[in-house]
């Protein structure tokens, strides 16, 4: 198993809740690297599980909340 990266739209607060909700831990924010609805431009924000930490806890919390 390897690292997992998640991206969204930095403004998406709703998808940034459930991804930290899993475990994910932000990692940072890309300024300007992708198009937006609008035609401009969008911010994204870079979250991860690196394979320790899922191996660790990450699995074992997730596991917990699905019961």
């Amino acid at each position: 198993m390897f690292d997992v990266e998640f991206r969204a739209d930095k403004n998406n607060a709703r998808s940034i809740a459930a991804m930290k909700a899993i475990g994910c831990t932000v990692e940072g924010v890309l300024r300007q690297n992708g198009p937006d609805p609008e035609g401009g431009r969008r911010d994204s924000i870079v979250l991860s599980i690196l394979k320790s930490e899922w191996d660790n806890h990450v699995k074992a919390d997730l596991a917990g909340k699905l019961i």
